[in-house]
């Protein structure tokens, strides 16, 4: 995979998630790691967690992707590709005033948003069914998920929480494998 090639499918995937980062890493899983195999999952999950855990836009995590296939010089020209777009955009926000009552772009935003969601679950699950290996995973999985949907807490704590309690199996218990 060449720079050029990989900044075009970088712009392609942002352009074709109007820039979530979340769902963009369906796109970059398909493009880099089962196509291309120049990344591994756990060269993705990496960038991504790290990016999620770290201030800034939710698809930055791309500039660590572009990082450890071409270094700071495609770490920086991934930052243009991803963030252009949206300054791009600003110009069209005015049009859109005059099409957000008309039923048929409301209509579109709202699959838009359902096709979002089904790109997060896809995502979820090619990255998940790798990485889920030990049960020690599943727990802290299973955890979370009850905590984020089942408490009133903040989601930063759900997780920590969940995070605190598969620490505590691994050393404790000695679960991780």
């Amino acid at each position: 995979m060449t720079l050029g090639r990989m900044l075009t499918q970088l712009f392609v995937a942002n352009m074709l998630t109007f820039g979530n980062g979340t769902v963009m890493a369906a796109i970059l899983q398909q493009s880099f790691v089962q196509q291309a195999g120049v990344l591994t999952n756990d060269q993705l999950l990496y960038a991504f967690a790290l990016a999620r855990v770290t201030p800034g836009q939710a698809n930055l995590y791309v500039a660590s992707i572009a990082y450890m296939m071409f270094g700071l010089p495609g770490s920086v020209l991934s930052i243009l590709v991803i963030a252009l777009p949206s300054y791009l955009m600003i110009p069209l926000l005015h049009s859109y005033e005059f099409l957000r009552g008309n039923r048929l772009v409301l209509n579109m935003t709202r699959g838009l948003g359902a096709t979002a969601v089904g790109l997060l679950l896809a995502t979820t699950w090619n990255l998940a069914k790798d990485s889920m290996t030990a049960p020690v995973t599943w727990v802290v999985l299973a955890l979370g998920l009850a905590l984020l949907v089942f408490t009133r807490l903040p989601t930063v704590v759900s997780l920590l929480a969940a995070t605190a309690a598969g620490m505590v199996l691994v050393v404790a218990l000695g679960l991780a494998g």
